[in-house]
């Protein structure tokens, strides 16, 4: 006859053993199943032992076994006794206390009896059992430790840190567990996920939860310890993270130094808080938010050029304010709760956009290792990211001038790239919504963005056949080129609603407005752009050098995407050469570029895979100072110019070139703390 052994865990329970002891007593299990109790003191310093002893003596009906520990071990190092000892076919654990209900075990047995399950977990989520009302944060933590459970384990599980846990005896008793205190929970989850063919069911229970003055002992450390559990037994037991495991974790890092150094910068460098993003073209991007939600008026906002008919028109399109709105609204939501200025303008708005600049930041590089990983060893992915945020000007427009529109490109386009290879793969209408997307969002951020869009026709093209062949490809699929379409038209909808309310046309060029237009067609000011020693691009971050050695390298050998990177970059620096402000204004570095960094990345992770060749150790040792300068003296620079933007424009001739960059290498900022 199956036998259900009841594991009971006890530490100072003297006033709530006999009760629930009582109330296991009261059961009568289904399928004539039988039960024994285990229960394991962990050295109590109360009665609960002479509580025990006294119901085994008032009632043999109920086989009890009863083991202590002479030393307070924790509440695994118990069940781990209990599991050792038991004899049934069937293991559940039972806390001493009275928030679980043994009446509910019946409905745990009943997936493993009907359906087959291996493992049962009880869950205080789901279900309509009476749930106590107690601490909100206990329930985010709970469910925040679930969810980062879920992610390792892969279950889809609601409540991993539940007491009621019904397992197989003969499972269970083959795991070795480790963790001696709350981390059983997360070990157990972990370790039984990984068992092949296993069937895990969840049903929902009661809960009737204690207050610490009622004798809960779990803390917030138990918490870190179970987050410490879930990495340690989910990295350890699972082979995919096991593969990827030391270059995700150099990325954690990367991400989590990006953000804080991001910080650090800004914070230091402007006495004047974090109300310095708004400010220029910057302001012009960002301002359609307050004007929409925090009481300005969208037709007369605060940065607007004023047309030849009194109509006052913001020439900058909303693309940037679409993916700034979710950390407005944060910043939003916090200065009501807290009764702060909701005018939009605060430190509080600032600190929310270099948050968001941050963020998208680190995504774009991410999105742009994990497309460089198709092409090139991780490692060699790994330092092309680390050198195009360090030692480039990516870094300035992250943590200089947040709110430009530069990195908010540079995220769209290195999600658009990382997709385009998904969507030749498999056209889906899925697939299309998120290239279309990016798509779309780069357009409005920067209308010459369009030229990205080439990616997608060109990508793996390396002649004119395979141009035939992608071009015939692209409209067999008039529908999902239609559904871009669409993808586009609601994106641009609310820009377009605001270009026929202030000019009254749905369509317009702002910049022509403005008198702001291309007047360099026939005479690209190409050089400049490239190598003016106060803003040149190759001049400011050298290591770009390799994007165009690497572009020459891929296409004498036909990989990496070369034509379409070539002709890509190529059509940039000619629209970029041919503005009417081609070194557009008071720029660290020509900015112009900064959007396509995720595709220029690929000549230069190419050129990275190429030195791979270097045997020497001398040569390689050399290159890496060399990176490692090349990052200084970008990092130094940004603390100047941050400090004072447009602070090299008197200095634009090559005989002081020189002494900026040994300023940047040697002097501080003047009004700073910032050290490098």
């Amino acid at each position: 006859m199956p036998v259900l052994s009841i594991i009971i865990p006890a530490y100072n329970e003297g006033s709530s053993i006999h009760l629930i002891l009582n109330r296991i007593k009261a059961v009568n299990l289904i399928n004539d199943i039988k039960m024994e109790v285990i229960i394991v003191n962990d050295c109590s310093k109360d009665d609960t032992e002479e509580a025990i002893l006294q119901f085994k003596r008032e009632t043999p009906e109920l086989p009890v076994q009863y083991y202590k520990h002479e030393v307070n071990k924790g509440k695994g190092a118990a069940i781990h006794t209990g599991i050792k000892e038991a004899t049934g076919d069937y293991i559940i654990i039972q806390d001493a206390d009275l928030e679980y209900d043994p009446a509910e075990y019946n409905d745990l047995l009943r997936p493993m009896l009907h359906a087959g399950a291996d493992v049962v977990y009880g869950s205080r989520f789901i279900g309509g059992n009476p749930h106590r009302i107690l601490f909100f944060w206990h329930t985010i933590g709970n469910r925040f430790l679930t969810f980062m459970s879920n992610m390792f384990s892969n279950l889809n599980l609601t409540d991993m840190e539940t007491c009621y846990k019904l397992f197989k005896a003969d499972i269970i008793k083959k795991i070795p567990l480790n963790e001696n205190r709350f981390g059983f929970e997360p070990e157990v989850t972990q370790k039984i996920a990984r068992i092949p063919g296993i069937k895990i069911y969840e049903v929902g229970i009661s809960y009737y939860g204690r207050t610490y003055d009622e004798g809960k002992k779990i803390s917030w450390k138990d918490g870190f310890r179970a987050l410490y559990c879930i990495l340690k037994y989910g990295v350890q037991h699972s082979e995919w993270i096991k593969k990827k495991s030391s270059i995700a974790l150099l990325i954690i890092l990367l991400g989590l130094l990006v953000i804080r150094l991001n910080f650090f910068v800004a914070h230091e460098l402007r006495p004047e808080g974090y109300k310095w993003i708004f400010w220029s073209d910057a302001l012009g991007y960002y301002q359609y938010l307050p004007s929409l939600f925090a009481g300005g008026d969208i037709w007369h906002q605060a940065y607007c050029d004023l047309l030849p008919d009194g109509t006052m028109f913001n020439k900058y399109t909303s693309g940037v304010a679409i993916l700034e709105m979710p950390f407005f609204f944060l910043a939003h939501a916090y200065c009501h709760i807290m009764s702060l200025p909701t005018t939009g303008y605060t430190n509080d708005y600032g600190f929310a956009i270099l948050l968001a600049s941050s963020v998208y930041c680190f995504l774009g590089l991410l999105l742009t290792y994990f497309f460089l990983t198709k092409l090139v060893p991780k490692n060699v992915a790994f330092l092309t990211v680390v050198m195009l945020y360090f030692a480039t000007n990516l870094f300035y427009y992250t943590v200089g001038e947040s709110a430009m529109s530069h990195v908010f490109s540079f995220f769209v386009i290195a999600w658009f790239i990382w997709k385009v290879p998904h969507f030749l793969e498999n056209p889906s209408y899925r697939n299309t919504f998120v290239i279309g997307l990016p798509l779309a969002l780069a357009v409005l951020i920067r209308p010459t963005n369009i030229l990205i869009g080439m990616f997608l026709i060109l990508y793996s093209v390396s002649s004119w056949s395979d141009f035939r062949k992608r071009i015939m490809f692209l409209l067999s699929k008039a529908d999902k080129l239609l559904l871009m379409a669409l993808i586009a038209l609601v994106i641009f909808a609310p820009q377009m609603y605001y270009w026929h309310g202030t000019v009254g046309k749905w369509l317009v060029n702002p910049y022509s407005l403005t008198h702001q237009t291309f007047i360099y067609w026939k005479s690209p000011k190409i050089f400049q752009v490239l190598g003016n020693p106060g803003n040149g691009w190759l001049i400011y971050h050298p290591v770009m050098i390799l994007s165009l050695v690497g572009i020459v390298l891929s296409w004498r050998k036909k990989i990496f995407n070369a034509p379409a990177i070539a002709l890509i970059f190529l059509l940039s620096l000619y629209v970029g050469s041919s503005w009417w402000c081609f070194g557009l204004d008071c720029s660290f570095g020509y900015r112009g570029f900064v959007d396509y960094y995720a595709l220029l990345a690929i000549p230069v992770s190419a050129s990275f895979n190429h030195l791979k060749l270097i045997k020497s150790w001398r040569a390689g040792l050399s290159f890496a100072f060399v990176l490692a300068l090349l990052i200084l003296v970008n990092v130094r620079m940004t603390a100047f110019y941050k400090v004072n933007p447009c602070w090299h424009v008197k200095e634009w001739h090559w005989s002081n070139y020189g002494k900026v960059v040994l300023k940047a290498l040697f002097i501080l900022p003047e009004n700073s703390n910032f050290r490098v």
